[in-house]
């Protein structure tokens, strides 16, 4: 009996180990503060992504998946870019340099505006998951499901006089997209960064002497930074870094 009864106690507590290892994950939506639902004990992306919650609630290419720690690394780096930003915009305004000090600002404050979130470049399409089993990975902790709807425009960020979301046009090429907003002082001319709605980044050669045509993916991101002879050598990794963010930008 005695050894039934440890039988069982080691049964239950493995059961326990395993219930307390599974993930626990927040249904969040841009437009509201608060889960649209929550669900426990999930312990892989193909138990999530078929749950009845999500079924047709969700544009699969845009949706992403977030865990809670890497969301606090993600919103420090943030934070960081901004404070880098403003001291470089600072030491410009020291130096006189008022019109590129203003350009600067411009960018700190889309950053500012950024919503990001600590994205797992991982794929959600149920239809990778279930032919792809070595991309089902397992969920322990707190994760966040941000859902997307399905977009119809692509957003210009960086250095640029009309940031922001312009209609999309299937087809269309990127260097396109840019000629209705002019670059500003200092900005990057010859590459622009294609950040498509899976967190692929693209490098797009858009100037006159090496354009390549690539079309900008329905729902993409489109960023113009600062040239590699604008930035200081304090401030060279800053285009990297504002990309970074733009990878783990929260769907509309």
């Amino acid at each position: 009996m005695k050894k039934i009864t440890r039988l069982l106690s080691g049964v239950l507590a493995c059961l326990s180990l395993q219930a307390a290892a599974a993930g626990q994950v927040d249904v969040m939506r841009a437009t509201q503060p608060a889960p649209v639902t929550t669900l426990t004990q999930v312990e892989n992306l193909s138990q999530l992504i078929a749950n009845p919650a999500i079924d047709g609630q969700t544009w699969w290419p845009g949706t992403v998946i977030a865990e809670r720690l890497a969301t606090a690394a993600i919103l420090q780096q943030q934070q960081q870019v901004i404070t880098r930003l403003q001291a470089w915009s600072q030491s410009l305004r020291a130096d006189n340099d008022l019109e590129q000090a203003a350009v600067v600002d411009n960018v700190s404050q889309q950053v500012r505006n950024l919503k990001v979130t600590g994205r797992q470049i991982v794929p959600l399409d149920p239809d990778i998951v279930r032919l792809h089993p070595e991309t089902n990975r397992r969920l322990e902790g707190e994760y966040s499901l941000w859902l997307a709807q399905k977009p119809t425009t692509v957003t210009l960020f960086g250095v640029l006089g009309n940031s922001g979301a312009t209609s999309w046009q299937p087809g269309k090429d990127t260097r396109d997209y840019l000629q209705s907003s002019a670059r500003l002082t200092g900005a990057e001319r010859n590459i622009a960064q294609v950040i498509s709605p899976a967190g692929q980044v693209t490098d797009v050669p858009v100037a006159y002497w090496n354009h390549r045509y690539y079309e900008a993916p329905l729902g993409s991101l489109v960023f113009v930074g600062f040239s590699s002879w604008t930035l200081p050598s304090a401030y060279e990794d800053l285009n990297q870094q504002i990309v970074s963010l733009l990878t783990h930008r929260v769907p509309e």
